[in-house]
């Protein structure tokens, strides 16, 4: 029976996910103010997966294959992909919402729910989100890009600038740590609090600079490991990843941002120049946004043990 559910989502991809992200949209746009229990919240899971549907049949279309996997050989990357999805956005919930409250989940009442049920799921789908798009992006215009190993002179700037960034991400991490320290303590900050705001300014830069410090570690571990990294292609003149970071952080947010800005699922508060926003989101958010895809591309290309998935 399972196997029947699946082999129809891949055959009707497109139009299992644009029936569902309209659906779970139009309740969504009826229920707007009802408090969100575990079976309210089962939409919104709906729509993201049909958004993620959307995207893998965006993949197939342009020639790149599926992400979700048709067959069990293909679960191995497919596994990597979720592990770096819930690792990267619950890093990004602990240094954005728990601890900082840049934005929090007004509906949101109950730790337990949250945390053992929906947060994982909205972790792994959302990061889903995010690379599928990059995914369609990326890897229809590689062919544009030529392969060779770096010159002499590039293959020296590049470990003098990975070891550069270990060190400079060392240094970051320690910094942003104690700014976290200080605003949690001084501010009190009930980390489980999800639905709680608070009013606090934050000095935006440490939280910049610890997502920048952790993908500084994670580029140096990844060529530790012999695997690609954004450094390299940089410095080869690729900023083809650069385009494709922009280009679907754009559409993720189109699909993703902008769908709940009518029902305020998670509020943005007490970002810089908070009055100056866009659909309840706050233009600074709009430009840290794309950072996501810095820690999540990174992560998988750390997990990928067979040295396959060179999302660089």
């Amino acid at each position: 029976m399972l196997k029947k559910i699946w082999s129809l989502i891949h055959q009707h991809e497109l139009l299992i996910g644009l029936t569902g992200f309209i659906l779970s949209f139009l309740y969504y746009w009826y229920n707007p103010n009802k408090p969100i229990t575990l079976s309210h919240a089962i939409p919104g899971l709906i729509n993201w997966f049909c958004v993620f549907l959307i995207g893998d049949w965006t993949n197939r279309i342009l020639g790149e294959g599926y992400v979700l996997p048709r067959y069990w050989r293909q679960y191995f990357n497919f596994k990597e992909i979720v592990l770096a999805s819930f690792i990267m956005n619950l890093i990004s919930d602990i240094t954005g919402s728990w601890l900082l409250k840049l934005w929090y989940y007004p509906l949101f009442d109950n730790p337990l729910l949250y945390l053992l049920i929906l947060a994982p799921l909205g972790y792994v789908l959302f990061g889903f989100i995010l690379y599928v798009f990059y995914r369609a992006i990326k890897h229809h215009f590689d062919f544009a890009m030529k392969k060779g190993r770096l010159k002499k002179s590039q293959h020296l700037l590049f470990k003098f600038l990975i070891h550069l960034q270990l060190i400079a991400g060392i240094i970051g991490f320690a910094l942003s740590t104690q700014y976290y320290y200080n605003f949690v303590q001084n501010n009190q900050i009930i980390w489980s609090a999800f639905h709680q705001p608070i009013n606090a300014p934050v000095q935006i830069q440490f939280f910049i600079m610890l997502w920048f410090s952790l993908f500084w570690i994670f580029e140096y571990l990844c060529y530790r490991n012999k695997k690609e990294t954004l450094t390299r292609d940089l410095i080869r003149g690729n900023w083809l990843p650069i385009w494709a970071i922009l280009v679907s952080s754009a559409v993720c947010i189109s699909l993703v941002e902008f769908v709940n800005a009518p029902f305020q699922i998670w509020i943005f508060t007490n970002w810089p120049f908070q009055a100056a926003n866009f659909l309840h989101i706050p233009l600074v958010a709009y430009l840290v946004w794309p950072t996501q895809y810095l820690l999540l591309l990174s992560l998988i290309r750390l997990f990928d043990k067979n040295n396959s998935e060179n999302v660089w």
